[in-house]
């Protein structure tokens, strides 16, 4: 099973890695910079909004679904007319709702035609989630991992279009948002051929007892993921509504957390990837230990990496990035880049509690990081803006991650393998000091990138954190060794 966790994430992370980082760099943030920041920090600001509850379009359908059909193959087309349907009312729930809550909350009307493009973006988003859900849980990661590239390969070339050519000057908002929602528009597409050849055409089937019974299993799932998406995603509403200069800090505020949602879209791979894994090892009652400890150390290692990289180059990073970058951008980014790591600890350790069904559990963690992210927003946003959201952020998603680790550890007894924490720990106290050693010498940037990245490379290898060898053995077909636990 950990050899098929390896080849999958191998698939996942190429393509994304191909498409991703080229939308974000070559498109994000030049449209950002092209729009001003008064007009993306609007757009950010309802993007955010709309996010909020966006999980009233899936209930937790799609993490039901995903566990459901990697344990029982079989079941695949038994519940589909009927899931259909039920979404149908879902998505008018969804428009309802969130058209009310827009007025509730007394935004704009000149918004009102951004907030229904958006609308028909997350319904396009999370129709092709639910179809992921099919080729996840049949462990079709190919396919479910060009299903996860396709709205940022659309996006990028309309995106370019409008950059880089003359088909439209002056880009304008409108025109953005239009190539935006259009290419989810078109991935919805993509992802209903596939769901057509796995599935079969969809028709509406009334069942009310169906309903009932799917909501009761599904909708821990769906409060979990909404009171997370509050946690991440309400900072930007905070900051416009508390902030005497709101829509300005926004634009500042999401050039630091885009190039952490940059990172967070790789770490979220590994989640998808994991949950049917983890579904599958829990249904067979073997080890988690060789998967669980593969996945933290490689988001990890990674992570620091990028933590002490960034960090050491900040100013020059921002400045060749964003045409605007300031005091807000570069220290809403030292918080922004820490908290990937207690993020990664949500896709790994988080995963496997969804995989066991503790949703209780996890809404009562969940629960506790929305109140914190919340009351710190109201202090500190007021006075620090953009920074002070990221450091809300930082303690919140730390105190999210730190307690699903502990209760996976000792409540589930579930555990990684031996000095893991050790090796980690000595990776990243080797590279915090280079990092305070180019803060404080200012050396030149590419001697220091090589210099850390080659240091990252020695002990990553000679720790064994990433076990090269033993990588190369499973991929190439040889029995996994089995790994040794925490005592």
């Amino acid at each position: 099973m950990q050899k098929l966790f390896l080849r999958g994430l191998g698939i996942t992370l190429l393509l994304n890695l191909l498409v991703k980082p080229a939308t974000i760099f070559l498109v994000d943030i030049k449209m950002q910079n092209e729009l001003g920041a008064s007009s993306y920090g609007v757009f950010q600001t309802m993007l955010n909004f709309t996010f909020l509850f966006s999980m009233l379009l899936d209930m937790g359908i799609t993490n039901f679904m995903t566990r459901m059909i990697a344990q029982h193959p079989h079941m695949i087309h038994k519940y589909s007319n009927r899931l259909f349907t039920f979404r149908l009312i879902l998505v008018l729930i969804y428009v309802l709702w969130t058209a009310c809550l827009f007025f509730m909350l007394r935004f704009p009307v000149e918004r009102l035609w951004i907030l229904g493009a958006l609308i028909m973006h997350q319904i396009s988003i999370i129709t092709v989630n639910y179809v992921r859900a099919y080729t996840g849980g049949l462990l079709k990661f190919g396919l479910d991992a060009v299903l996860s590239v396709s709205e940022r390969s659309i996006y990028f070339i309309l995106g370019g279009l409008l950059i880089y050519t003359t088909l439209v000057e002056p880009v304008s908002l409108k025109w953005f948002v239009a190539a935006f929602v259009g290419s989810s528009g078109f991935s919805l597409l993509v992802a209903t051929f596939f769901y057509l050849k796995i599935v079969a055409f969809p028709r509406i089937q009334w069942d009310t007892d169906f309903f009932k019974a799917i909501f009761r299993q599904s909708y821990p799932y769906a409060i979990l993921v909404i009171i997370m998406m509050l946690t991440s995603r309400l900072d930007a509403v905070f900051i416009e509504k508390l902030h005497p200069n709101g829509t300005k800090q926004v634009s500042y505020y999401t050039e630091s957390f885009r190039l952490l949602d940059a990172c967070w879209m790789f770490a979220v791979l590994f989640g998808s990837i994991l949950l049917p894994v983890f579904s599958r090892v829990l249904k067979d009652n073997t080890s988690t230990t060789g998967i669980m400890t593969s996945a933290l150390n490689i988001l990890f290692s990674g992570g620091i990496l990028m933590i002490t990289l960034t960090i050491g180059i900040k100013e020059f990073l921002f400045d060749k990035l964003y045409d605007d970058a300031n005091w807000y951008s570069y220290n809403a980014w030292i918080f922004h880049s820490i908290t990937f790591i207690p993020m990664c600890f949500t896709v790994v350790f988080g995963t496997l509690l969804t995989a066991n069904g503790s949703l209780r559990t996890m809404n009562q963690i969940a629960f506790l990081s929305l109140i914190i992210m919340s009351i710190l927003n109201v202090v500190l946003v007021p006075f620090f803006g953009a920074v002070g959201a990221a450091i809300a952020s930082l303690v919140a998603q730390s105190t999210l991650g730190v307690l699903q680790y502990l209760v996976v550890r000792y409540r589930m007894k579930h555990h990684l393998a031996s000095n893991t924490w050790l090796k980690l720990m000595i990776l990243s106290t080797c590279l915090i000091i280079v990092m305070f050693l180019q803060i404080k010498f200012q050396w030149n940037q590419l001697y220091y990138v090589l210099g850390i990245g080659l240091l990252w490379m020695a002990l990553v290898f000679g720790l064994k954190i990433i076990d090269l060898v033993q990588v190369l053995k499973m991929l190439g077909g040889n029995k996994e060794e089995p790994a040794t636990e925490e005592n």
